[in-house]
């Protein structure tokens, strides 16, 4: 498919603006290996669609719709392969992957990421988007298919859930009769 220069330049320009923000997007739901996959098919598809990416401040949201879509795949191609795997039998599974070096987080931050892990797929989403991409409530509401005030009312609920676990969580580290009751048992 041949391109003008000037579909070439808008995807420069996009490319440019956009591709570290995409890469840590995938980053955060990919191990290091498919997240750089990932961004290259996430701009392999912003290559093919030059013409329909939106202007300016638009083209990041547009770019991470595209960014979940590439991620689901790849996860329903890896459980396709893995339930492939278990099905032939006469390959063990995988051990489960050890993390980067480089993405090793600090406690508070794997308290948190085991906290998000404990909500519904669609809150977790939420947060992400708010908070680690930083979208407005209008930009998450095109990219979810809500409203602007169903937005704010989710991400207000999913935000008051994660603290509650998180406080939760800390209260039983850090009460000495509860760890002490749990390390008897």
């Amino acid at each position: 498919m041949a391109q003008s220069p000037s579909s070439h330049a808008a995807f420069r320009k996009v490319f440019d603006e956009n591709h570290d923000a995409v890469h840590m997007f995938c980053l955060r739901r990919l191990n290091v290996e498919d997240a750089n996959e990932a961004t290259a098919d996430v701009f392999l598809v912003a290559w093919r669609r030059v013409d329909q990416i939106p202007s300016d401040s638009e083209a990041l949201p547009w770019l991470y719709g595209v960014a979940r879509n590439v991620v689901r795949n790849q996860h329903r191609s890896r459980n396709r392969g893995a339930r492939l795997v278990a099905r032939l039998g006469s390959v063990r599974e995988a051990p489960p992957e050890q993390p980067e070096p480089q993405i090793i987080r600090r406690q508070e931050e794997a308290e948190v990421h085991e906290a998000l892990g404990r909500l519904r797929a669609q809150d977790q989403e939420l947060l992400r988007l708010k908070a680690w991409e930083g979208l407005s409530n209008d930009q998450i509401g095109k990219l979810l298919g809500m409203s602007h005030r169903a937005v704010e009312g989710r991400y207000a609920r999913a935000l008051n859930k994660l603290s509650k676990i998180l406080s939760t969580e800390r209260q039983v580290r850090t009460s000495p009769r509860l760890a002490q009751e749990g390390g008897e048992q």
